[in-house]
């Protein structure tokens, strides 16, 4: 990674005001720059592990503004936060989140929306923190009607650092951690106690599903109170059987990619034929909808591609370090308590409806308040762009009304 000369000099300058060494102080980076794309940037370097172990999840470690042109119509202020977190192991690590404090805030009491964006990535010029600067945020707008609310807007890049698509674990911690970041940051007018909400979609369903499971063992404290969430893949040997083959098969072979970074021992080039080893390679630096996001497309490469063409064992999703891997990251093995909206459309090309109606069942057989949207003409895309009621759902929550649901 090369750094232009005057970061580097900026860096040396953070050293003085204890970035380096055994702390990690609260800094104050220079105003980002849509010019400088996270591989490129240094605020988007970790701290020594050492160091992240010395605060705990959910702490800033740096921050910075971001320019406002997207939102400069909603948003007073607006900016970009390293933190710690937590991977899937257990081990600290590092994160990136966005935050946006809307004209209409009030000053006190406030609430936060976290904002999952359907970013599904192996590299980090694709993550919702360079996405908003850049103004090429898919799902940029989708946030408008709670900025005009007051309410405020977090939008994390859960996948990490290391950009690890679908782990289940590593997700949740980002999702909620970049929430705790956003409460614990100055000048956020945020507290422990604040209301929040969590919606997303696909990928932005996934991060939001399992930030939604693990909230009441990792975060207790906080305070939330309403989550809308659709395009779930449930169970991911589900979805990339389904995917297979298929238009979206990409999702499955970067899904794959990205899970083996949260699990190290796994050796994909042990596992991968000489088209396979060739695959990881070049899927690696890509992310779906590149095209729209200026970087290289992951999905357009991969259509109607074919698993064994890149596997040597012709069972991959069954081998049993594979399924340990796979009923690790299933949702419903944890029982959340917020209510939640659930939309799935049953004409879904990648996400198996099955498995979704399986899991509000399980939620609603726990006595869970869950609103279920089965939309009988929805496909993956169609949803995708029409999110329909999971934001007045989320803002309802918010204002403290009652939560509909239509378990049986």
């Amino acid at each position: 990674m090369k750094f232009p000369a005057f970061t580097l000099a900026t860096l040396a300058g953070l050293s003085l005001l204890g970035f380096a060494g055994n702390t990690v102080a609260q800094v104050a980076y220079p105003t980002a720059s849509a010019s400088v794309q996270p591989v490129n940037d240094p605020f988007y370097v970790s701290p020594t592990a050492y160091a992240l172990a010395a605060k705990q999840p959910g702490a800033v470690l740096r921050y910075r503004a971001i320019p406002n042109t997207t939102y400069s119509a909603r948003v007073s202020q607006a900016y970009q936060l390293m933190f710690r977190s937590t991977d899937g192991r257990g081990m600290p690590t590092a994160a990136v989140t966005t935050l946006l404090i809307p004209k209409t805030a009030p000053a006190s009491a406030r609430k936060l929306l976290s904002f999952q964006a359907m970013y599904d990535s192996l590299q980090l010029n694709c993550t919702p923190s360079n996405l908003t600067v850049n103004g090429k945020l898919f799902e940029k707008g989708y946030v408008n009607k709670a900025l005009d609310a007051g309410v405020l807007v977090v939008l994390t890049d859960y996948e990490g650092l290391q950009s690890q698509w679908v782990a289940g674990m590593n997700t949740a911690h980002g999702v909620l951690d970049g929430i705790r970041a956003a409460q614990k940051f100055s000048k956020s007018g945020l507290n422990s106690s604040s209301p929040v909400g969590l919606m997303g979609y696909s990928g932005g369903g996934h991060a939001t599903a399992w930030a939604n499971e693990v909230q009441p063992e990792y975060a207790p404290e906080m305070n939330l109170v309403g989550v809308a969430m659709g395009g779930l893949p449930v169970n991911p040997k589900h979805a990339a059987e389904k995917a297979d083959g298929g238009p979206f098969a990409a999702m499955y072979f970067g899904a794959v990619v990205g899970m083996s970074r949260a699990y190290p021992e796994l050796n994909l080039m042990d596992y991968v034929t000489a088209d396979g080893a060739a695959m990881i390679k070049d899927i690696s630096r890509r992310c779906l909808m590149g095209t729209v996001e200026g970087q290289p497309e992951m999905l357009t490469p991969y259509m109607f591609k074919k698993g064994s063409k890149y596997w040597k064992s012709p069972d991959f999703l069954n081998l049993p370090e594979i399924k340990r891997i796979i009923d690790e990251n299933t949702m419903g093995s944890r029982m959340p308590k917020a209510p939640m909206y659930i939309y799935e459309g049953v004409l879904d090309e990648v996400m198996p409806i099955a498995d979704v109606d399986a899991l509000v069942k399980r939620y609603c057989a726990a006595g869970l308040s869950v609103e279920y949207n089965r939309v009988a003409i929805g496909d993956h895309l169609v949803l995708a762009i029409s999110p329909g009621k999971g934001m007045d759902f989320v803002l309802d929550r918010l204002n403290g009304k009652a939560a509909p649901s239509n378990c049986q």
